[in-house]
């Protein structure tokens, strides 16, 4: 009863299991604490904020119970104990509270098919006379003739499933290896027995127990011994135990099976809520990832999740890359497993028992392309992911060392003796690190690519907290598509939570070791916005027709379909680049835009393109034929602007240009003039931008400041003349007057300057005198109170004496009443408010 009072551990989520990262590690190779090179729970604590830092969740610790470690500790000779190279019981008690001081959560292994034969109860069961319940903890038998339908599991080093014991005089049952007697569930004290052992770590605060080769628990003659009925009453019993004092804890099944094997191991048979196991390894996925690649075809992974029955809602799938230290072929053809030997175990030492006994990494030959794209399936699949030490680094094998020793090598930290593992004598070391150029520790290690913003372990890290922004990847249902291109994976996962948000997300990914495109059938999602998740940036939105998409060799994307009106707050909005502008070079002045090279580029690229968009532009949308008739040279540094003149069809316009820093087009102020800019410009190392000078403040001044002073620029064949009005004079000077842009564009542009005066520069050019400056003159003449007077104008003088105008001249028009005007134009006219 105290148990039941007792706070348990994360009880506020108690499926916390589907949105969990599994972390699995062995205590003996991640970090030695003390240096005597066999890593333990101390170096285990000082290593947590790694492990938070990574972005994983869950901690799933191999066996550290005492045992003579002939099957890394799956041998196991004590329960409940730890082994002394690991540390003590009080280390493991620390473990435990840093681990959820941190946000971690703990899955150790419940051995329960089998123990060693140096365990007290099989030494009990050995001394015990036959039919005594004390022998028969384990499954005896005077013959080895029993279960003749049952097979072998580890080929490579057993040649029967029974083994004679001289001292119990009897054969003992054993599935694995001959050093493992499986224990009789039988007997009902065995069950007894195992409940206490759960009992006694789930008291300690570990939060989920792997129960370890489920499936082989009990044995009756004419079967093949796997997947019995009476098993499951097994698991039903361990369940209700587990329910009845610890409902926030989690069983996970490791029941190497065919999905519809493993589906009746999360119980629900009625279609309730499971009362088995919580989680199932999903054992027939794990290869067919591999062979998918390998043949460049989705069918592998499609069939096997095709053929992946439904579990109840409480129950998850756990997904691997390998089962820790291999990669099982046992849920394949003999076809698939011969295929997936030669393409990934062409080195036969890399084979052991019916899988391969190698790493991550040299799997793929190192491709890092590959690496991604597995981790990426790996982490968006259904299920709960889980990442096995020193994956996310890269970390190589030994295939020279016995067993799959090969795998289990010490966690390479940095480029320290023994790979910053253990600073103990290497020949003491509980297995070799590794040391070949490509994969020793010099060349990969923790130290050196967290340093690497691009390496395996800071792409990893990214990868986790992206995953970690949607619930949907954990919890939610899968809906697969089927684009025709078969090299392209392509699947939807969907969720919604208590609050009623509704999260979509879209995961397609390439296959192939060439470049590929894919058109996908994305109808019923008409109008929401794919929003890349790993760089926050929206691709075009989702129309009725079929939704195209190019990835690069071995690519991938995870979108999140958004409303655009809803876009997810990580979203990154589109940095308003500057246009592709043609750069213009020249090495003294302005008038050099007049040069071949500058009007050849502005003429037949720049001011075509810019003209189209403007609204004054008679012939909006088409500026085929543009000419540049002249510049002449108006503004000085540090912000040179020329008076120009463009011809397109039979109409002249007038464009002042003027320079643009590159400095001042970054700034606030500066942004609105870039916005107008027609090419860069480029004088030796200076470098700005060739734009409108009406949008100038420094061309605004000069320009009064020519019609103060009645000004005559000669050019050749013609001059532009600045004829100031009488009540100009009559205003005075302000230093710095505010000039602002009118930024909605009409048939003409106006400025205003300060709150006294308007220039407005008409841009159409006519001859002879502009109706509005020929009225506006005889109104300002008669002092006619409802008008802005006109204070000045702006003409040009042609070959001939012919005047010319723009369509309405250059005004500047001061204050008067409510209106206020300005015309400015090369013919141009300068009006009061």
């Amino acid at each position: 009863m105290a148990r039941q009072k007792k706070d348990p551990v994360f009880l506020n989520d108690p499926c916390w299991y589907k949105d969990a990262v599994i972390y699995q590690l062995h205590v003996k190779s991640f970090f030695d604490a003390n240096d005597d090179g066999i890593g333990d729970f101390a170096g285990l604590i000082q290593k947590l904020d790694y492990l938070v830092d990574l972005g994983v969740n869950t901690l799933w610790l191999l066996p550290f119970y005492p045992s003579p470690r002939r099957d890394d500790g799956y041998d196991i000779a004590d329960y409940r104990g730890v082994h002394s190279d690991y540390g003590t019981m009080a280390d493991v008690r620390r473990f435990i509270r840093e681990a959820h001081r941190r946000g971690l959560r703990v899955i150790t292994e419940l051995v329960i098919n089998h123990t060693s034969d140096q365990h007290p109860w099989f030494q009990r069961a050995r001394h015990a006379p036959k039919g005594s319940w004390e022998r028969d903890f384990y499954v005896w038998s005077d013959t080895d003739q029993k279960y003749q339908g049952t097979r072998i599991i580890f080929l490579d080093t057993e040649k029967s499933n029974w083994t004679w014991d001289p001292v119990a005089g009897q054969f003992f049952w054993h599935r694995f290896y001959s050093h493992q007697p499986d224990l009789n569930f039988d007997n009902p004290r065995v069950l007894k027995a195992v409940l206490a052992v759960m009992r006694f770590w789930l008291d300690m605060g570990v939060d989920g127990m792997r129960l370890d080769a489920i499936p082989y628990l009990i044995e009756r003659d004419g079967t093949n011994n796997e997947n019995l009925p009476e098993t499951h009453e097994v698991l039903k019993k361990i369940r209700a135990e587990l329910d009845a004092l610890y409902p926030d804890r989690m069983l996970l099944a490791e029941a190497n099976q065919w999905p519809e094997d493993t589906q009746p191991y999360f119980g629900g048979e009625d279609g309730g809520p499971g009362d088995e196991c919580h989680m199932a390894f999903h054992f027939p996925l794990m290869p067919r990832m591999y062979m998918a690649i390998a043949q460049e075809d989705r069918f592998p992974i499609t069939d096997i999740l095709r053929q992946t029955p439904e579990i109840p809602e409480n129950c998850q799938w756990a997904i691997f890359l390998r089962n820790h230290d291999e990669l099982t072929l046992e849920m394949v053809t003999e076809q698939e497993r011969d295929y997936l030997w030669n393409y990934y175990a062409a080195d036969r030492r890399a084979r052991i028992n019916l899988g391969i006994r190698r790493r991550l990494a040299p799997l793929v030959e190192r491709d890092r392309r590959r690496i991604e794209l597995l981790n990426s399936l790996l982490l968006s699949m259904p299920g709960t992911p889980t990442l096995y030490y020193g994956d996310e680094i890269g970390m190589g094998d030994n295939i020279f060392l016995g067993d799959r020793d090969g795998v289990r090598t010490p966690m390479q930290w940095s480029t320290d003796r023994n790979g910053g593992f253990s600073r103990a004598d290497p020949a003491s070391m509980v297995l070799p690190p590794i040391m070949d150029p490509l994969y020793g520790y010099q060349a990969v290690n923790v130290e050196a690519q967290t340093r690497d913003p691009h390496s395996l372990l800071n792409w990893t890290r990214r990868m986790l907290a992206v995953r970690r922004q949607q619930q949907a990847f954990g919890r939610g249902t899968l809906r697969m598509l089927a684009p025709a291109n078969r090299r392209i994976i392509a699947y939807l996962r969907e969720f919604t939570n208590d609050k009623g948000e509704h999260e979509i997300i879209l995961c397609v990914a390439n296959l192939s070791r060439s470049a590929q495109a894919t058109e996908l059938d994305l109808a019923p999602w008409a109008g929401k916005v794919p929003v890349e998740m790993i760089g926050g940036s929206s691709f075009p939105p989702i129309g009725q027709l079929h939704y195209l998409l190019t990835l690069p060799p071995y690519g991938f994307y995870w979108f999140v379909l958004a409303d655009e009106s809803q876009m997810p707050s990580w979203h990154v909005e589109p940095v308003q680049q500057m246009p592709e502008l043609a750069t213009l070079v020249i090495k003294k002045d302005l008038s050099e835009l007049l040069g071949q090279a500058c009007r050849q580029v502005l003429e037949q690229e720049s001011l075509p393109a810019w003209l189209s968009k403007r609204r004054w532009f008679a012939a909006r949308g088409s500026a085929e034929s543009v000419n540049l008739l002249y510049a002449i040279p108006f503004c000085s540094e540090p912000a040179p602007c020329v008076l120009c003149e463009l011809q397109s069809g039979d109409d002249l316009y007038q464009l002042p240009l003027g320079f643009l820093s590159m400095a001042e087009a970054s700034e606030p102020a500066g942004q609105a003039a870039a916005a107008f800019a027609v090419a860069r410009l480029r004088r030796g190392a200076r470098l700005g931008l060739l734009t409108d000078a009406a949008t100038l403040a420094g061309f605004t001044r000069h320009l009064l400041a020519s019609l103060r002073r009645a000004e005559v620029l000669q050019a050749p064949g013609q001059q532009l003349r600045f004829q100031p009005e009488p009540g100009l004079a009559a205003l005075e000077p302000v230093e710095d007057e505010d000039i602002h842009p009118m930024t909605a564009e009409q048939s003409n542009t106006s400025i205003l300057i300060g709150e006294r005066m308007m220039l407005k520069i008409i841009r159409r050019v006519m001859p002879g005198i502009h109706p509005e400056i020929e009225i506006g003159r005889f109104l300002t003449q008669r002092q006619f109170p409802a008008i802005a007077p006109l204070l000045g104008e702006v003409s040009r003088l042609a070959e001939g004496g012919r005047v010319l105008h723009a369509d309405d001249p250059a005004g500047l028009y001061r204050q008067s009443g409510r209106c206020l005007a300005v015309d400015a134009g090369y013919p141009g006219a300068c009006h009061p408010r």
